[in-house]
């Protein structure tokens, strides 16, 4: 009779057998392996094949009821969606059950299954990430630590930091290839959508074919131009290290952040700057409102 092997909740594996979970006890001199019940008050056991894939003999009957369809596939649903939260640590929980879920048979899974999955994988991710910082330095350091290890997308590095730990850099290796075949840019900050400790969000784009494509996002902690003369400083070294070479900004569209213009100006000395009309009138109702 052939068996299936399952997941516990602590990542161990589990005979499945007419629905009764049994845990690992030993492999025995003759090869074979023996499992016993998962419940505690139940002494049924069996023996599998070395390979686990066939059953050779079963002794003792269960005491208790037989677990439902519905548990046990939501056990191998949620299991199956742990592991793969960790794999895939950029890939949204509802998409991986999704997956899972096409991939399978029709089920007795409910919605309420699916709130539970997408609980336990959150809660999975959740042990792989350091504590939550209290300063600006520790969230930075933070961010350093694990910029090689969990902050990868599709394997690679998206999270970059400085040796002085100043800001932090967010793109990727392709976007800044792309970026030194450009030299018209759009840059921006908001304070709305800037992460806890620093002050602003601040974002870099190019026009091409049509689309406004975002290169690189900033987590800054002023906006003082010092610091925008080592962000685009910094995108240089980075641009040089991976392609060993950089990029010219000819265009650049500002708003009126003066900080911003004279930095852009000191590194491209050969920089048009251009402003817009909506920055434009924002300026002009702040005037108004101080002076009302």
């Amino acid at each position: 009779m052939e068996i299936q092997i399952i997941m516990s909740e602590k990542g161990k594996e589990l005979v499945l057998l007419n629905n009764f979970k049994y845990c690992f006890v030993r492999k025995r001199k003759d090869g074979y392996i023996k499992w016993i019940c998962t419940n505690k008050n139940c002494t049924a056991n069996i023996l599998t094949t070395a390979d686990k894939k066939s059953l050779h003999q079963s002794s003792g009957e269960h005491k208790h009821l037989v677990n439902s369809q519905q548990k046990i596939e939501r056990q191998i649903l949620r299991e199956n969606c742990k592991r793969k939260a960790d794999d895939n640590i950029s890939t949204r929980p509802l998409k991986i059950i999704r997956n899972e879920l096409i991939k399978n048979k029709p089920t007795d899974i409910i919605y309420s299954d699916i709130q539970s999955v997408r609980k336990a994988m959150y809660d999975k991710r959740r042990k792989m990430y350091p504590v939550f910082p209290i300063s600006l330095n520790e969230a930075i350091s933070q961010l350093k630590l694990v910029e090689n290890n969990c902050c990868l997308f599709n394997g690679d590095q998206f999270v970059f930091v400085p040796e002085n730990d100043e800001f932090v850099c967010i793109t990727t290796k392709e976007n800044l290839k792309f970026m030194t075949t450009q030299n018209e840019f759009f840059e921006d900050g908001t304070f709305d959508f800037a992460p806890k400790f620093f002050l602003q969000l601040y974002t870099i784009h190019s026009y091409t074919n049509g689309f406004y494509v975002p290169i690189v996002y900033f987590f800054l902690a002023n906006k003082t131009k010092e610091t925008y003369l080592n962000m685009w400083k910094y995108l240089l070294e980075l641009c040089q290290r991976f392609f060993n070479s950089t990029f010219d900004v000819q265009k650049l569209h500002l708003d009126f952040e003066s900080g911003a213009h004279e930095a852009a100006k000191e590194i491209f000395p050969n920089v048009m700057i251009v402003t817009c009309h909506f920055h434009l009138g924002q300026s002009w109702w702040r005037k108004v409102y101080l002076q009302r």
